[in-house]
């Protein structure tokens, strides 16, 4: 039964989300742009006591796949690579404080969002990149190919965004386990980019 469920009962739609399918095999459509497949996998599901599939997200240049795991309020990713473009970012997160052109080579082990003991641990290479805020009207800055990381900490997760060739950090990023996210930019790159200080990110994930 489980087979014919239409995923749109359990996916809410939106202006920006489309839904289809069924909970078995179906797809969601993010502002026209970003494209989510899914397969249910059955055997993790009953082993896991939650909902398992397997998924792609594609559009752009952006290309991911892994696995999913809900349970309650709590979505676990795991496996996560492929890569990832400005696209995705704007589509998924429109309310981060500047705007970027880059493609990245995405490896994330584990990612869990949602109810407690939110974080994860994975990482990204980045492509060089333009970048300019978008609340300050201010130039464009070229930023140079970077590498990411997300890994556990004293206080949940922590991530940063590294020149690649001078390992100087550019972005900072703490996820506390309650699901407390912040993302701002570092003295070097406010340095870089006056235009940065003070743009800080800040939003809860429950």
């Amino acid at each position: 039964m489980v087979a014919f469920i239409p995923a749109r009962l359990v996916v809410n739609e939106h202006d920006n989300l489309k839904v289809g399918g069924t909970i078995w095999n179906g797809e969601a459509v993010f502002a026209s742009t970003m494209r989510a497949e899914w397969q249910f996998a059955p055997l993790a599901s009953l082993t896991q006591l939650g909902f398992a599939a397997d998924w792609r997200l594609t559009g752009g240049a952006t290309d991911l796949a892994g696995s999913i795991m809900k349970r309650g309020a709590t979505m676990q990713f795991e496996q996560v690579s492929g890569q990832a473009d400005a696209q995705m970012l704007r589509v998924l997160a429109p309310n981060l404080p500047i705007n970027c052109t880059f493609v990245a080579d995405v490896r994330i082990k584990t990612l869990r969002l949602g109810g407690r003991q939110q974080g994860g641990e994975g990482s990204l290479r980045v492509s060089p990149s333009r970048c300019s805020a978008k609340a300050i009207p201010g130039p464009v800055i070229d930023v140079p190919a970077l590498n990411g990381r997300l890994a556990p900490s004293a206080r949940g997760t922590s991530g940063a965004l590294t020149t690649a060739a001078a390992k100087q950090s550019l972005v900072e990023l703490r996820l506390t386990p309650e699901g407390a996210l912040s993302i701002w930019p570092s003295a070097q790159a406010v340095r870089m980019a006056p235009v940065l200080a003070g743009q800080r990110y800040d939003t809860v994930i429950k």
